[in-house]
């Protein structure tokens, strides 16, 4: 199974300028855990965690901090292509749980962990699948 089988299409993104108060109305509205800073290419990822973190650490209100102050950078990113195998070993390897997906230089979706999740028993189905079709291979069925 590939990226492209699970992942969300398009991005929810905020200008460089925005808030932390941008970045959660941005969330809510969209029902998503996390927005990219983009300008004409993504900068930077602020997920519910910064916020959260932020908002403790700066005790400002939420207005009053810069969405880049709390952003996670660089992206880690994906190509659609990818298997969600790989998917899931970027994610171990940077403890993180979000991959931006990138056709080129082209942003086409977001991957995360639940994504990951929401589509386990599809991934074990498929392995089931592979499984057989070796087996009856092996064996000249």
């Amino acid at each position: 199974m590939q990226v492209r089988d699970v992942m969300t299409t398009g991005c929810v993104t905020v200008p460089p300028s925005a808030t932390l108060a941008d970045c959660v109305t941005r969330m809510l509205m969209a029902g998503t855990g996390s927005v990219v800073i983009a300008d004409d290419a993504p900068m930077g990822i602020v997920t519910e965690s910064d916020v959260l973190v932020a908002a403790r650490d700066i005790g400002e209100p939420l207005a009053d901090i810069p969405a880049r102050v709390a952003m996670s950078q660089p992206i880690e990113r994906i190509e659609p292509a990818a298997t969600v195998r790989k998917a899931a070993a970027r994610m171990r390897d940077h403890g993180i749980k979000k991959l931006l997906v990138a056709d080129g230089v082209e942003t086409v979706g977001v991957v995360t962990m639940t994504d990951l999740v929401w589509h386990f028993s599809d991934f074990q189905r498929e392995a089931g699948e592979l499984a057989a079709e070796g087996r009856a291979w092996n064996h000249g069925t």
